[in-house]
C-alpha cells in the first residue's frame, strides 16, 4: 500500500477509539490489497516492581499535566496532532472484549486505575494511518506506584483475546500481547506490544509505560506496520524529560 502524503487525521487514537479503529484500518487496507499474517509474539516476562518509596513533591493538576506531554514538533516526522476527545465521549462503545475487562488494554491509565488526581491525554496521526497516542496520570501518595502495578497486571491476565465490532458482531477481532524490550526510563519503566487481527488484516502497536515521581505516563504507536522500537525509546526518554521539567533534547 502507497502512503498518501497526509496525515492519517481521519483515523483516531489507538487507545481511545481502539476496536473502533480496526474496523476503520481493516476497510481501509482492503482497499489497498493488504493482507497480513502477525508474527507470533514473545510472551510478557516478570512484573516491573516500581519504588516502594512514596513521591514527593506536589502532584500536577491536569491543566499542568497536559502541557508537560509532548508537542507534535518532539515527535518523528509526518505526525500531526488531532483534537483531544470530547469530555464524555463514548467511542467504541457497543463493542466487546472476552475476557470483558480487558476492555481496559490500552485504555488510558487513570482508566485501568482510577482515583487519579489528574489526567490528560494527546493523539497524533502520521502517515500511512499511523497514531501516536501519549496518555498521563497523577495520583497523590503511593497512588502511580499502585497505578503502575496494576496496567502491569491488567496485560498478565490479558495475554491473549478477542472481541467484537459493535458496527459488526459478526466479525470476530482477536488481540495478543507480548514483550518488548526498551532501555530504563524514569523512576521505573516497563513496555509491551499488541497486535489485533481481523478479518486477515493486522494492527499493530507498540507502548512504553513510564513512572516518574507522582506521573505514570504511557505512550503508544500504531499503524498497519511494526512501529519502530527505537523511536518509541527516544519519545519515552524525552517525555520521561519534560515531567521532571528537565531541557534539552
Amino acid at each position: 500500500m502507497r502512503g498518501t502524503g497526509t496525515t492519517a487525521s481521519v483515523i483516531p487514537g489507538a487507545r481511545t477509539t481502539f476496536v473502533a479503529l480496526t474496523g476503520v484500518l481493516a476497510l481501509t487496507l482492503a482497499a489497498c490489497g493488504k493482507d497480513d499474517t502477525a508474527p507470533a509474539l514473545p510472551p510478557l516476562g516478570p512484573a516491573v516492581a516500581p519504588p516502594t518509596v512514596r513521591a514527593e513533591g506536589p502532584v500536577p493538576d491536569s491543566p499542568a499535566l497536559r502541557a508537560a506531554i509532548l508537542d507534535a514538533q518532539a515527535l518523528p516526522d509526518g505526525y500531526a496532532a488531532l483534537p483531544d476527545p470530547a469530555a464524555g465521549s463514548t467511542a467504541g462503545s457497543g463493542s466487546s472484549t472476552d475476557p470483558a475487562q480487558c476492555a481496559k488494554v490500552l485504555a488510558p491509565v487513570a482508566q485501568q486505575a482510577p482515583d487519579a488526581a489528574a489526567r490528560a491525554t494527546a493523539t497524533f496521526g502520521g502517515l500511512d494511518f499511523a497514531s501516536i497516542d501519549i496518555d498521563a496520570a497523577a495520583y497523590a501518595g503511593d497512588g502511580a506506584a499502585r497505578a503502575f502495578t496494576a496496567v502491569q497486571t491488567l496485560l498478565r491476565d490479558c495475554g491473549s483475546y478477542s472481541g467484537t465490532d459493535a458496527a459488526d458482531p459478526s466479525a470476530t477481532i482477536e488481540f495478543r500481547v507480548g514483550s518488548l524490550e526498551q532501555p530504563a526510563a524514569g523512576d521505573a519503566a516497563t513496555a509491551y506490544r499488541v497486535v489485533t487481527t481481523s478479518q486477515g488484516f493486522t494492527l499493530y502497536s507498540a507502548v512504553s509505560l513510564a513512572l516518574v515521581g507522582s506521573t505514570v505516563v504511557q505512550i503508544a504507536m500504531s499503524g498497519a506496520k511494526e512501529p519502530d522500537a527505537q523511536q518509541l525509546s527516544a519519545l519515552t526518554v524525552a517525555q520521561v524529560r519534560k515531567l521532571r521539567g528537565e531541557s534539552g533534547p
